[in-house]
């Protein structure tokens, strides 16, 4: 069951030093924006956000894991990517500034058409807790009216934005790779990752079934070399 609570004064001085190293400078009126923000706490199955709904906060990843749902054309669920300790996510249209819903409504980028999402802020996955799970959220429309009035907080903004858009990039990139080399990655670089997910997210994150998720498996331990 999802509970909400006001953040304690720890976490606020925590997440202050966070946020003004992602601005490289202090960050104006905080005080008034901290008591905008609020702790969240998830069981095992909790949804922190849905696809199709309107979900303008950035959160603070502080203890626990999350899973990222979405479902491709074909209708199959699919897991894009898992969000660990640290790390601070959003759904990306609701990072989206109010100049990039200007230029999808005025049709002014080539594929305006397809930033629907973008223009109605509308988030594109579900966002589901895999083990207890404290987040802590931000109001993205507070952090665009301090962004008008103070520069670092803009720079704050601008930076959170696109270390989240390159790590989603990463993650896109990644699927040029074979569903083998994905595991072997995984293991060579996130090996706590896959002790904490179940084969099913596992089968689910490399796009494949559990059956040939468990040759893959026996593949790599027992040494052979993926084939061309």
């Amino acid at each position: 069951m999802i509970r909400s609570s006001v953040a304690s004064g720890h976490t606020l001085r925590s997440l202050r030093l966070l946020l003004e190293a992602y601005a490289a400078s202090e960050l104006p009126e905080w005080d008034a924006f901290a008591r905008t923000m609020h702790s969240v706490h998830l069981d095992p199955g909790d949804v922190l956000f849905s696809a199709g709904e309107r979900h303008p906060y950035v959160y603070y990843l502080e203890e626990g894991l999350l899973k990222a749902l979405m479902t491709n054309a074909r209708g199959r669920t699919i897991i894009p990517f898992f969000s660990e300790e640290g790390e601070i996510f959003a759904s990306m249209p609701a990072l989206a500034p109010e100049g990039v819903r200007l230029v999808a409504a005025r049709h002014l980028h080539p594929r305006a058409e397809e930033l629907g999402a973008a223009l109605a802020g509308v988030t594109i996955h579900t966002m589901v807790a895999i083990e207890p799970t404290l987040v802590h959220r931000f109001d993205v429309r507070i952090i665009e009216r301090l962004a008008g009035r103070h520069p670092s907080w803009s720079r704050m903004s601008n930076a959170v934005t696109t270390l989240y858009a390159i790590s989603l990039q990463a993650d896109a990139a990644a699927l040029r790779n074979s569903a083998e080399q994905r595991y072997r990655d995984l293991l060579a670089n996130h090996p706590d990752l896959i002790a904490r997910i179940s084969r099913r997210d596992l089968a689910c994150f490399l796009n494949v079934t559990d059956v040939a998720l468990g040759r893959i498996a026996k593949r790599v331990e027992a040494g052979a070399v993926e084939s061309d």
